[in-house]
């Protein structure tokens, strides 16, 4: 079992090493979702590298939903599986610690997981903050799709919208759970619309229209506070992770 553990820590070790060393192409909308909170003091000449920290916030991103999915794929009280995601990201910290440390870079990582521990569900907008986007696109280009969805707090009229060449208007309009089906030939959008009064979860799964299934889910917004830093530049900020997807 420990040779399985350090090999595993090995191949992400190695895995985490190639992706930092190439970069990822990612977009700078990423740096839109993170909340800068701290200072972020830079020497004479010196910039914090944009590529870093949008790697950083990937990386950090995909594993922290990775450990919550390990973590909720047993049934367990809420506190032990608190405590799995805390074993599983912890031990994430620490490999990128020492990866970050062969390139002279600093990163330190902590998870505030008090909405789960709580049950705090987020809201409906594309974010889950209240001051995310109300009216957004959850997927588009759908056959066919399974929709559920919790409403833990309501706040007002609530509508998910399936748009193709007509509109399917499904209005929500009390706290509770509400499942929905739908099948199409022509492909067609699914919409939130006015979700920042509401919160709860949701889980969406199906198929595009080009055979690909898919699941758009949200249970918890998590937040990863990170610190990265050189040797001339300092930077914390915390980041909103949307999980389990």
């Amino acid at each position: 079992m420990m040779g399985l553990i350090e090999n595993r820590d090995a191949q992400f070790m190695l895995l985490a090493g190639f992706i930092i060393g190439i970069g990822l192409v990612i977009t700078t909308v990423m740096l839109n979702s993170v909340i800068f909170e701290g200072n972020m003091a830079v020497g004479a000449g010196t910039e914090p590298s944009k590529n870093d920290i949008i790697n950083l916030i990937q990386i950090t991103n995909d594993e922290t939903r990775a450990a919550y999915r390990n973590a909720i794929n047993i049934s367990v009280p809420t506190s032990l599986m608190i405590a799995d995601f805390t074993r599983q990201t912890q031990n994430f910290s620490d490999n990128l610690s020492t990866i970050y440390a062969l390139h002279g870079e600093g990163v330190n990582l902590s998870w505030d997981v008090s909405n789960w521990n709580n049950d705090i569900y987020p809201y409906f907008t594309d974010n889950g903050t209240a001051g995310g986007s109300a009216n957004w696109t959850v997927i588009q280009n759908v056959k066919d799709s399974d929709i559920i969805v919790n409403i833990t707090t309501f706040g007002g009229s609530f509508n998910i919208t399936l748009i193709n060449s007509t509109t399917d208007w499904i209005n929500l309009t009390s706290t509770g759970n509400f499942t929905f089906k739908k099948t199409s030939v022509q492909p067609y959008s699914i919409v939130f619309i006015n979700g920042m009064n509401n919160a709860g979860k949701f889980k969406i799964t199906g198929n595009t229209s080009d055979g690909k299934a898919f699941i758009r889910a949200r249970d918890y917004i998590l937040y990863a506070n990170e610190t990265f830093s050189t040797s001339r530049m300092r930077a914390d900020f915390t980041i909103p992770i949307s999980v389990p997807w």
